[in-house]
């Protein structure tokens, strides 16, 4: 399952002048019908062709296939499938009369068992063996009932058919015969007759969540199998879908669902499923998939539904290749964005909002036709269904003499197949959304402002750009990218291709869309160059060196013959020439940190130039990224100290390592532990502390302060340290009966009272029971450990932006979810102290100094503790929830 493109998500109280909603971020990160796909973090970019994939999994068990261990079925709508043959066995006395197998056909409950071929004969009516009734189809008898075939239907080579009676019966005298028992997948107990006549098939083979049917061959005395046993396949009603329409259905219980086929409800089901991306119900964009569903169900010309889907398949196929041929079937798409999937079926839906020239904030790439590759005028492509006699055949192909004619008489075809559609109608529609589609052949991609966040992929748009002659122009958003300009101005990267509502209409009305609007440009015509800045770091001769990558792009590139790129320190005015070359990449190596300004200028094949590019203020440091995580982070106890060791950063800018502890094996965090080795100096990649139990974290930190995303971690359990004789355990919490300087004191927490300084502080001295100290009798070498339990806390009603510590772009948590300033940020700590002294502690005692409780040994008689709360941040404090010590001599 998916990871997925993910974007800065901007807070509704910034947002809220620009009268945009936090549902208007939405990233593309889903599958495209025509045009494009991203799924996971990489973004693969299909042709406006795309082929759907072959894999022999896509359609199912077309035959019975046999096997013990085969791949699942998993079967949507209604289709005629065969299943895995997953036990045979022979009974009936020494003449082994009776063959019995079990055809596992669905791994999930389906709604039934409608139709059985056997061979090429449909079982038109059956007979319940326990009630001696007749019935149309097996779905009219309960789980595990007996039925026989009476009568079959012969289809011929033209369809036609010719009625047989009693073929199958095993109880008419034919020689041999066939009773068959289905299950759906709910049942909870095996088969009894099953169980009887196989002593290998036990109580215990239920098939839990397996739609199975078991039939039990005669073979007799006659000919009922002179060619051995055909092969049999059924038609099935496949699985139960939750319906977000339906106030009876519940998300969380399938047996509130209902059977449906139709498209929008099927992938959602797919998206939700263990077998398919597992994703849970709230991260559904329900609302979108009700409004998908409902355009599925609206009936086409042929007073049909416009979109179903009817089709099988097994569970080896990938989700990127499955989710490509589920779309298909209701010409749509399905796309990952602000956290939840979304989808949108393939229709017309009149665009509210214009686009200007105002609001773009780059020059307008600009992609007037499809390479002669990827262009097509024909369409052909495969469905099956009952009007095929559920044969994988091909649907009549869709062409258009007027494309063929733009195309130079030419016919090209291209191959859309539909496995998961079960008739011609609507292999036809969606065939001719798809040509028609492809023949909208302008597209153009630029960087938008802000007014662009209220669109996402699959939204209709008006275009409105005077250069290109375009008035209100109809485009569809092809892909959609939350982006942050120099001085991070937030600004939105958006491709668009034009689309109009004829492609949907359902009519083969020869429209040729041609509508570019170009000119040829005249020989001083010199196309606009676009420009991208890259910093990185290299060591030449063992120096660290900055190189400033200057990318240089065109959208005409055909008439640009050379570029030149020159650059300068933001604050001088002299420029500086850093050579003539082709389009692509220049680079400029050894340049000082800070801020520069570059630009790039096309030249002709007649040595005219254009503008100038210009890229201002763009900050050379390849250093702001953070360090990489800490790798190979492990532990080694020895006596009284532990070792930790790790594999070096490879981060040319790395400065030290910083090491914490929590006293806790579970539940520790970064921001929930107190830092014990504030700096290890590179290049080392170890160090040795007083053994102690708890999880230790360890993080990278580079010269410009930024720590490395995640902390590594390692547990040390309580049972790993030497045990010694005796142990004392001191519990504060929940009472904390002791006192403190600057602590607030709670019903079962504490923390820092005042917190208006820089960096507050508080002390806190341990009750222990009313005495303050341990007494231990003797003067001993103890061991001594302290605990703790903390959680960041904000001390006040409401924080500003400003007083929050870090780069927001690093601070925790998700933006449009995050509503707490209580998060960890790693700035308050909790550390706690032992005192210890020889003499008897309740005469007149000479204390010794605090030193840290880390589990180091103390020299003393009797001990007295204390936590000190810190923080690094105005109004924040340390809540302590848990307080302890542990004495060990």
């Amino acid at each position: 399952m998916p990871a997925f493109t993910s974007a800065i998500a901007i807070g509704n109280t910034v947002l809220a002048g620009l009268g945009v909603t936090t549902s208007s971020l939405a990233v593309i990160a889903g599958v495209g019908f025509l045009t494009q796909a991203a799924v996971g973090f990489a973004m693969h970019a299909l042709t406006p062709k795309p082929k759907v994939s072959s894999q022999s999994g896509v359609r199912g068990f077309q035959v019975n296939a046999r096997g013990s261990a085969m791949d699942h079925q998993v079967i949507y709508g209604e289709v005629k499938r065969g299943g895995a043959i997953v036990f045979t066995g022979n009974s009936g006395g020494g003449a082994n009369q009776y063959l019995d197998r079990v055809y596992a056909h669905a791994g999930h409950r389906i709604e039934g068992y409608t139709g059985c071929y056997i061979g090429n004969q449909l079982v038109t009516e059956w007979k319940r063996t326990d009630t001696d009734t007749t019935i149309s189809d097996p779905s009219q008898a309960p789980n595990g009932t007996p039925i026989i075939p009476v009568k079959v239907a012969d289809v011929a080579a033209d369809g036609t058919f010719s009625n047989e009676t009693g073929r199958y019966n095993p109880f008419q005298g034919f020689g041999g015969g066939v009773t068959f028992r289905f299950y759906d997948g709910s049942q909870t107990a095996a088969d009894p007759a099953l169980v009887s006549n196989q002593p290998s098939w036990s109580a215990s083979h239920v098939g839990n969540g397996i739609a199975y049917c078991y039939a039990r061959f005669w073979h007799g005395t006659g000919d009922t199998w002179p060619n051995g046993l055909p092969e049999i396949t059924f038609v099935i009603k496949g699985k139960r879908v939750y319906d977000p329409r339906e106030v009876s259905h519940d998300p969380d219980d399938e047996s509130t669902w209902a059977w449906s086929d139709n498209s929008a409800l099927c992938v959602r089901d797919y998206l939700t499923s263990p077998y398919g991306l597992n994703e849970v119900s709230a991260n559904i964009d329900d609302t979108r998939v009700a409004t998908a569903a409902d355009v599925c169900d609206e009936l086409a010309g042929n007073g049909e539904k416009r979109y179903t889907c009817n089709g099988a398949f097994l569970t080896s196929v990938q989700p990127f290749d499955l989710l490509s041929n589920l779309i298909t079937s209701f010409a749509g798409w399905v796309w990952y964005a602000q956290g939840q999937w979304r989808m949108k079926a393939g229709h017309y839906v009149a665009p509210t909002m214009t686009l200007t020239e105002h609001d773009l904030r780059s020059p307008l790439a600009v992609r007037t036709r499809h390479s002669r590759r990827d262009n097509f005028n024909t369409v052909r492509g495969t469905f099956s269904g009952p009007e095929s006699a559920w044969q994988v055949t091909d649907y009549p192909p869709v062409s258009n003499a007027a494309y063929i004619a733009a195309d130079g008489g030419e016919e090209s075809d291209t191959d859309f197949d539909l496995p998961f559609t079960d008739n011609v109608a609507e292999g036809r529609r969606l065939a001719l959304i798809f040509l028609e589609r492809n023949r909208q052949q302008l597209a153009v991609s630029g960087v938008w402002g802000l007014r662009a966040m209220r669109l996402q992929v699959g939204d209709i748009v008006k275009l409105s750009h005077a250069r290109f002659g375009w008035t209100e122009k109809e485009f569809e958003v092809a892909s959609w990218a939350f982006t942050l300009a120099d001085g991070l101005k937030p600004q939105i990267q958006m491709s668009l291709r034009e689309i109009s509502a004829s492609v949907f209409d359902e009519v083969d009305d020869g429209i040729v869309y041609e509508r570019d609007n170009t000119t040829l440009t005249d020989a001083f015509y010199v196309p606009p160059v676009g420009i991208g800045i890259t910093a990185s770091a290299r060591v030449y001769n063992e120096k660290v060196t900055n190189v400033a990558g200057v990318n240089v792009t065109a959208s005409d590139p055909d008439r640009i013959y050379g570029v030149e790129v020159q650059y300068k320190k933001s604050a001088d005015s002299d420029w500086i020439s850093a050579g003539r070359s082709e389009l692509g990449r220049t680079e400029i190596v050894d340049l000082e940190t800070g801020f520069y300004d570059f630009r790039a200028q096309a030249i002709n094949a007649f040595a005219v130039r254009g503008d100038w590019t210009t890229l201002s203020n763009k900050e050379i440091n390849p250093y702001v990224a953070p360090p990489a995580d800490v790798a190979d982070f492990a532990r080694e106890l020895s006596g009284g100290s532990i070792f930790l060791s790790w594999t070096a950063s490879s981060d040319l800018d790395l400065s030290f390592y910083r090491i914490k502890h929590n006293p806790n094996t579970t539940g520790a965090t970064w921001g929930n532990s107190s830092t014990v080795i504030s700096k290890v100096p590179r290049p080392a990649t170890s160090a040795t502390l007083p053994a102690r139990s708890g999880t230790f974290l360890i993080k990278a930190v580079d010269k410009e302060g930024n720590e490395s995303v995640n902390a590594t971690s390692v547990v040390i359990a309580p049972s790993e340290l030497p045990p010694l004789g005796f142990e004392t355990d001191i519990v504060e919490d929940p009472a904390f009966n002791g006192s403190g300087t600057n602590i607030e004191f709670d019903t079962s927490e504490i923390r820092i009272l005042d917190t208006t300084a820089s960096a507050p502080s508080g002390e806190y001295l341990f009750d222990v029971g009313g005495t303050g100290y341990v007494d231990t009798g003797s003067e001993r070498s103890a061991r001594v450990t302290g605990s703790y339990t903390f959680a960041r806390k904000f001390d006040g009603a409401s924080v500003l932006w400003d007083n929050i510590p870090g780069n927001w772009d690093t601070w925790p948590g998700n933006w449009d979810t995050w509503t707490d300033e209580d998060a960890a940020f790693g700035d308050v700590a909790v550390r706690v102290y032992v005192s210890a002294t020889p003499d008897d502690p309740s005469g007149t005692p000479t204390w010794g100094p605090y030193e840290l409780a880390n589990g180091t040994f103390v020299n003393g008689r009797a001990f007295r503790f204390k936590a000190v709360l810190e923080s690094t941040s105005t109004g924040f404090t340390p809540e302590v929830s848990q307080l302890s010590v542990k004495v060990e001599y």
